[in-house]
């Protein structure tokens, strides 16, 4: 039986031009009225989870930060977080400033970028939302260090081969993973999605085997191994497809919600 539903958020739950449509708010709420929990599940900080948790309709606790951290999203209070090793994540911070990277540093509840990545994001990721919210910093590690903040997350996009992935991999304290062909994301040693929906599962009461999962990308594996229904986008790696019990449409066609309808007539098979 299908108790709750988790739905990684970009690929998954938002179209190719980043929208929430209207098929998949109406499949949540479907979903909801038949008793199912459904979750959100993505790299995005707190308050980007929580906004769309909002929007799409979904029950009031989320993973955020690729699996860092799991929040209320009615209040955007941690209820859990894991950070990076000091020492790691200030290495890490070494590694990958002054290249060209474009770079996302989640230091607990702050955001912090440097200008080169301002003005990159600026146009690769033109949300008013996320912008308002950032720190512009010259020098983010500085900035970490002198307001004696963790290094919750880092996330790179640009151009491959410019990201010191070695040196990143060689840190005892951190896990790489990716959410695209472009990018890489590091987080504390064993954080994932799967980490954190399975304490959100806990704290729900409901088993894991009695969950499914959708998503599209390298971070959302941990996630789909450790759920009873494990479910791929249409458009994700072949990876996931291997391991998916159902591959559902791409999210240009709408593919969370033919897969959360999936899970409803499929609720009470067993697994």
């Amino acid at each position: 039986m299908i108790k709750l539903i988790a739905l990684d958020v970009d690929g998954t739950l938002l179209n190719q031009k980043g929208q929430l449509t209207p098929a998949v708010i109406q499949a949540i709420a479907k979903a909801k009225a038949a008793g199912i929990r459904v979750v959100l599940a993505t790299g995005r900080p707190a308050s980007d989870a929580a906004r769309l948790s909002q929007e799409a309709g979904c029950d009031s606790m989320a993973v955020c930060l690729g699996g860092a951290g799991l929040i209320d999203t009615n209040t955007q209070d941690f209820l859990r977080r894991w950070d990076v090793p000091e020492e790691d994540g200030w290495r890490a911070l070494e590694l990958c400033l002054g290249q060209e990277i474009e770079l996302v540093v989640f230091a607990g509840t702050h955001i912090l970028v440097d200008p080169f990545s301002k003005s990159s994001l600026e146009v690769s990721f033109p949300h008013e939302a996320f912008h308002a919210e950032v720190i512009v910093t010259p020098d983010p590690l500085e900035y970490v260090k002198t307001h004696q903040l963790p290094v919750t997350k880092l996330h790179g996009d640009g151009k491959p081969g410019a990201y010191p992935l070695q040196e990143l991999g060689e840190l005892d304290g951190v896990s790489l993973t990716s959410s695209n062909d472009h990018d890489f994301e590091l987080v504390a040693r064993d954080v994932h999605k799967g980490r954190a929906l399975a304490l959100l599962s806990l704290m729900f009461g409901i088993p894991l085997e009695q969950c499914a999962a959708v998503g599209d990308s390298a971070n959302d594996l941990e996630m789909m191994q450790c759920v009873g229904t494990p479910i791929a986008m249409g458009n994700a790696i072949a990876e996931l497809k291997n391991l998916a019990r159902f591959v559902t449409g791409t999210n240009g066609e709408d593919g969370a919600a033919q897969a959360i309808l999936w899970c409803l007539e499929h609720c009470e098979d067993t697994h």
